[in-house]
């Protein structure tokens, strides 16, 4: 078995940075094949988390083509790996894992015949109202799960404006005690009209991969339908980092919290990120809430 030590970038959310030796052991002909994969990443992108300038340390690539697109958001994270796993593993946390994004109105979840189904109603602009939703139907399923490893997929056969095969995926592995290398994927294709119409709307957004420098030497980020798609998945990641800083908290808390932090944490990138004032990010999640745990109980019933 060999242990390798090597310098850990992570993050104490929200605004807190700093360094640590941790021992990675591990030995690439015992190490399962999706743990070793995510390993030999953490490697390759350390020295790309421990040099970004973003405010959060994470590490994006991301690819448009004309059928599909994909984004992955790799991260080193403060928080345990058992604690992630015991979270991530149940179904129906993941409703409460994604309202803070700003177009996600309701999330609700309903178990059949030993599958777990997650309806997801969201919206192309944050402002429209719940009964515009399209509800996105995710089928939930573990990929793969080992003691020091977990990867899960939420897939949908079908999404808004001519897309489909979407699938959001999560895998974690942890680097030492308390900290745990994630990466959140995201991926959907779409027809031709599909192509069209959000090359159409998703013009002049700005997402996170560097493409050049400006004349003053300042990084240019990614625009256009590729800026656009990394923009709606960091959203959905810093979802996850406020989930995961909230479960310290009193559950009757949490919300509120989550919520806020969600925004804090979004401010640090207003550009890519923000499209409305604080009060009223949190006036449109309150009702969300409200909606979710409504249609949850008819569900329930």
């Amino acid at each position: 078995m060999l242990a390798i030590r090597v310098v850990c970038l992570f993050l104490i959310i929200p605004f807190f940075l700093s360094f640590q030796w941790c021992d990675i052991s591990y030995g690439n002909e015992s190490l399962p094949a999706g743990r070793g994969s995510l390993i030999d990443k953490y490697h390759k992108i350390e020295k790309e988390l421990e040099k970004s300038t973003l405010t959060i340390p994470f590490y994006v690539e991301s690819s448009v083509s004309k059928n599909a697109s994909h984004v992955d958001i790799y991260g080193t994270i403060n928080s345990p790996f058992g604690l992630i796993k015991n979270e991530f593993l149940v179904p129906t946390n993941w409703c409460e894992i994604v309202l803070p994004h700003p177009n996600i109105r309701a999330c609700t979840y309903k178990k059949m015949h030993d599958t777990w189904l997650l309806n997801i109603y969201n919206v192309n602009k944050f402002s429209k109202p719940l009964e515009d939703a399209y509800q996105m139907k995710f089928v939930y399923s573990v990929s793969e799960l080992q003691p020091f490893y977990f990867d899960i997929a939420l897939t949908a056969h079908k999404g808004p404006s001519h897309t489909k095969d979407h699938q959001f995926g999560f895998e974690a592995t942890p680097l030492d005690e308390g900290r745990t290398f994630i990466h959140f994927r995201y991926s959907f294709g779409y027809s031709a009209l599909g192509y069209f119409l959000m090359k159409i709307f998703g013009g002049g957004k700005v997402g996170f991969s560097v493409i050049g420098t400006d004349s003053d030497g300042n990084p240019v980020y990614a625009g256009g339908l590729r800026g656009s798609v990394e923009r709606n998945v960091m959203r959905y990641y810093l979802a996850i980092l406020a989930y995961l800083d909230t479960l310290k908290i009193p559950a009757e808390q949490r919300f509120e919290k989550r919520v806020s932090q969600w925004y804090d944490l979004a401010a640090l990138y207003k550009k890519q990120l923000l499209e409305m004032e604080e009060e009223e990010y949190l006036t449109y999640k309150r009702q969300d809430r409200r909606s979710q745990q409504q249609l949850q109980s008819d569900l329930n019933r």
